[in-house]
């Protein structure tokens, strides 16, 4: 069988930089190409010059066996070939159907809503949005349900290909299988689908074969049943990853509980129906577990000062409070991650060993001015301790692999010498050698006496590394699990439907 879209040798440099060094990929009609590989192994740029973002490659681009080379997005699109990026490109003050034929060849030149309703409904109904009224703003939707308004609008278009960045990074277990449920209906119907992610058992739920990109050079694809997690994850790294989450030990039997860092008392979030208690223990992982909206994340905001509460205080000592910004959270050792690094972690246009001095400004300067060897000295001593190249300090951190971002945001906490570390969706947008590392990271922590606090829409993730997990559903606390009962199935159990609504 012809390949549908085909590269052969594909190179792109920036200046110096060699982005990809000969890529050959290819796929054919109705297939599920599973496209994986660390941060910075060439990815995204070899998704934009599919795409028609990038054309300053050299190579050959054949697209049903005849040469091409868009000079733009429109022209790749007029070829049958779209993309849905991580970041949505929806207008939310306009309705669904609106959304579905924003743009693009096949719109219709004159038409009204109830005519655009009338006309959304089958492309909503192709990605599984058959229940959703075409007629709805389209910020009523769920984070999960607006990705699939996006990939009908592409449909509409009626694609070849359609490339998938990342589509579930931001979404929790039953948005993410809407999404997976999407492209096996797709691709059943002779869709062409490029499935680019981070998650594993993602790409060998779905895909048909697997092209592993490792800097800037693809491996031979490789039919995804004959590969497993741990041969993948050796053609991505070039090497074995032994383990990808570090060892848990049992809590010995008649050994006494840590008395809390802090207690957790009727703390009551916006966006919570009711208020929440637990504790939290010097040298644990603390996982909160639940889908989107469940209210674990606005938790951790809360206890960092950074969302607004109703009600609520911690114990923290001999002494309660409840912060009313960072700023007072960080005066008592509380450290915060929050979700997107990219918004309020990092200081994107400022060098790297700027943004891990930033939390600890005063230890670094005195009398308002900043004491360049001091901050070089706590710079370099927590970029070793997380493994950030020491060589790129002056760097932006703007420039840096998106686990190598995440590595810089989290470790910027150890200059307060902090004594709770709260990390929103740990490894989002992660990729799998850089996740070790940060799981490594997060236990070594935990292990010096540091209480960690972890909120995770992963269920992977939120099943592997945490000690005790407190489970979370539509803004209620439901309950904890130990490490003797912790298990995927009994987290998903309590996350998704504690109260048997199922077999009602």
């Amino acid at each position: 069988m012809q390949p549908l879209l085909k590269l052969s040798s594909i190179k792109r440099s920036f200046g110096a930089i060699h982005a990809l060094k000969g890529v050959d990929f290819e796929i054919l009609p109705g297939e599920v190409m599973g496209l994986v590989g660390e941060n910075g192994a060439g990815k995204s740029t070899l998704v934009k010059i599919i795409s028609g973002f990038d054309n300053g490659f050299t190579g050959e681009y054949q697209v049903n066996g005849e040469d091409v080379r868009f000079p733009h997005p429109g022209r790749a699109e007029q070829a049958g070939i779209a993309i849905a990026q991580q970041e949505l490109s929806l207008i939310h003050t306009m309705s669904v159907a609106e959304n579905v034929f924003l743009a693009g060849h096949n719109v219709p030149t004159f038409a009204n809503k109830r005519t655009l309703v009338k006309m959304a409904r089958p492309f909503l109904n192709e990605v599984g949005l058959d229940s959703i009224d075409p007629a709805i703003g389209v910020d009523r939707l769920s984070v999960g349900e607006q990705h699939l308004v996006e990939v009908a609008r592409l449909i509409a278009h009626d694609p070849k290909v359609l490339i998938l960045d990342e589509p579930t990074a931001a979404l929790g277990e039953s948005d993410s299988i809407r999404i997976l449920d999407m492209v096996k209906r797709l691709s059943k119907r002779g869709k062409s689908i490029i499935y680019v992610s981070h998650r594993m058992d993602e790409i060998f739920k779905i895909t048909d074969r697997i092209t592993v990109l490792r800097d800037g050079e693809s491996q031979e694809a490789r039919a995804a049943s004959t590969l497993d997690v741990n041969s993948l994850v050796e053609l991505m790294l070039g090497r074995e990853l032994d383990n990808m989450f570090p060892a848990r030990a049992l809590p010995e039997a008649g050994k006494a509980v840590a008395n809390p860092v802090i207690q957790v008392i009727n703390l009551w979030p916006d966006g919570l129906l009711e208020p929440v208690n637990f504790d939290i223990r010097p040298g644990e992982i603390l996982g909160l577990a639940g889908q989107l909206g469940s209210g674990s994340g606005e938790i951790l905001a809360a206890i960092a000062g950074a969302r607004k509460t109703r009600a609520g205080t911690l114990d923290f000592g001999d002494e309660s409070f409840l912060p009313a910004n960072p700023k007072q959270a960080i005066a008592k050792g509380i450290a915060y991650c929050s979700e997107d690094r990219k918004l309020d972690g990092l200081f994107l246009g400022r060098p790297i060993k700027e943004n891990l001095s930033s939390p600890s400004l005063g230890s670094v300067s005195k009398l308002g001015w900043m004491s360049r060897s001091a901050e070089n000295t706590l710079a370099y001593d927590i970029a070793e301790k997380f493994t950030v190249d020491t060589s790129r300090m002056n760097d932006q951190a703007g420039v840096l692999s998106g686990g190598n971002q995440q590595k810089v945001a989290l470790g910027k906490w150890l200059s307060i010498g902090p004594k709770v570390i709260l990390v929103n969706e740990p490894t989002r947008g992660v990729d799998v050698g850089a996740r070790a590392e940060i799981y490594q990271k997060l236990r070594d922590l935990a292990a010096e006496g540091t209480a960690i606090v972890v909120a995770s829409t992963d269920i992977q993730e939120i099943s592997n590394l945490p000690d005790r997990v407190i489970t979370f559903y539509r803004g209620m606390q439901i309950g904890e699990i130990g490490l003797k009962d912790m298990t995927a199935a009994a987290i998903l159990k309590q996350i998704t439907d504690p109260f048997n609504e199922t077999n009602l």
